[in-house]
């Protein structure tokens, strides 16, 4: 992996000698440069990380450095170190969108200085991360544009979607409510070959027994009350067709037992019928429970069971694939957008950044109502943190000018990445592990860790 390019800005060429030779410098590209117009050159050449420029410099100073590279490069972060005297002018650099700033002599502070580049690295990182996603619309590999992520998990879905898409074979679809199921379950039916033939979708938990039968068996005249003529079931109408049996898990013993029949012999009578009916239907199901469980605890058949689970495709929670809600996010704000007539262009970098930090306990069905809801209460053109249901991301408590906070903020979310790992976060954060545990106290952070 490449180092990451940072332009050091002084014209004073000691200081960059001196800084040059510092250890925390070894870790990174630096480029040194005696000008911000020789910055701006390189700017245009080059890809970069991180501007670290001193701010009082003849013919460009590093305030007006800042501003420029705000208009041509928003997206790369500025850290600005002062002399005594213009420190007023970094402060208001910084509540304009810089990092942050540092006054000279800066031999004193230097563990807080190295800190502060990686938190602005990191920063960048996720900005970048940010603007791949916004090209990236959609999977580049042969699935429905409604299956949207980038994850490894989103693109496992995808593989074993184009897989089994066209086999006749039944497959169990897993997931926690929200992930997206019956989106699955389309986009198997788009991709095979009875694409042209009609898709029912039926949620076992949204009828009592005896409609449920009647809903998928049909029934004859007169076989119930209420019954005055002859109603063909969806396992009769979905001939040549597929048919989706959504929350397979809530079906009654009952109707397992009638249903594990249908699934081995493609048979069935109406309710009140004497003839059996045979239909070519293709069937996929979905739980959001563990049927093992299940049947280990007597709720749901062994034997259909093992009918049904011939093909398992698992669907992560939107929790622990959060690379893909920008995508989702983006996808879903330009339909609303579209739908409403609103003329909201993007989500803002802290919207986008809380909607990350979130823990989505409803899945991606919760964020598709949540940029609904920002765009019904938006009236400009963007999408920010207070057309959130949740408030204030994390992101937007931290102080412009507080390291403390930023600092504070960073081990939290080293720890979460690394699963409370504190040799794993601070490798993350590029500082020892003792120091990582003296903060952890100081900061009064959660100390359920592992070793």
């Amino acid at each position: 992996m490449s180092k990451p390019k940072i332009l050091l800005i002084d014209d004073n060429e000691a200081f960059l000698e001196l800084f040059l030779s510092l250890e925390g410098a070894q870790g990174f590209d630096i480029v040194p440069l005696t000008s911000a117009k020789k910055a701006l050159e390189v700017l245009n050449k080059e890809p970069v990380d991180l501007i670290i420029s001193d701010v009082q410099m003849p013919e460009m100073s590093g305030t007006e450095l800042f501003s420029r590279v705000q208009d041509l490069y928003p997206d790369i972060p500025v850290i600005l170190i002062t002399a005594f005297g213009s420190t007023e002018g970094a402060i208001q650099a910084v509540k304009r969108g810089a990092f942050h700033y540092f006054e000279k002599p800066i031999n004193d502070k230097l563990d807080l200085f190295w800190i502060t580049v990686r938190e602005a690295l990191a920063k960048r990182e996720i900005l970048k991360e940010l603007a791949s996603l916004r090209r990236e619309r959609s999977l580049q590999i042969k699935t429905p544009v409604t299956i949207i992520g980038q994850s490894e998990g989103i693109k496992k879905v995808a593989r074993s979607i184009e897989e089994v898409a066209d086999l006749p074979v039944t497959v169990l679809i897993c997931g926690e409510t929200g992930t997206g199921k019956e989106l699955v379950a389309r986009a198997i039916h788009n991709l095979s070959d009875r694409r042209d033939k009609p898709f029912f979708a039926v949620s076992c938990n949204e009828f009592a027994l005896g409609v449920l039968e009647s809903e998928l068996f049909g029934h004859e005249k007169g076989a119930f009350t209420g019954a005055i003529d002859r109603k063909i079931g969806l396992f009769e109408v979905a001939h040549k067709g597929i048919l989706f049996l959504d929350e397979i898990s809530e079906a009654p013993p009952f109707f397992q037992s009638k249903l594990l029949r249908i699934v081995e012999t493609k048979t069935f009578m109406r309710v009140g019928g004497i003839y059996p009916i045979y239909s070519d239907f293709r069937l996929l199901v979905a739980t959001n429970r563990n049927l093992e469980a299940e049947v280990a605890c007597g709720r749901f058949r062994q034997d259909l069971f093992y009918r049904l689970n011939i093909y398992t495709i698992e669907i992560l929670p939107l929790r622990d694939r959060k690379e893909d809600i920008p995508l989702i996010a983006e996808f879903y704000l330009k339909r609303f957008s579209e739908a409403y007539r609103r003329p909201i262009t993007g989500i803002s970098t802290n919207a986008m950044l809380s909607l990350r930090e979130y823990d989505w306990p409803g899945n991606v069905r919760e964020l598709i109502n949540v940029i609904e809801r920002a765009v019904i209460t938006c009236q400009d053109n963007m999408i920010t943190t207070k057309h959130l249901p949740f408030g204030k991301g994390e992101y937007e408590k931290i102080s412009d000018l507080d390291l403390r906070d930023v600092e504070r903020f960073f081990i939290g979310l080293a720890l979460r990445r690394t699963k409370n790992n504190k040799t794993k976060a601070a490798d993350l954060l590029g500082i020892s592990r003792k120091t990582l545990i003296e903060k952890i106290k100081n900061y009064e952070l959660d100390e359920t860790t592992e070793n």
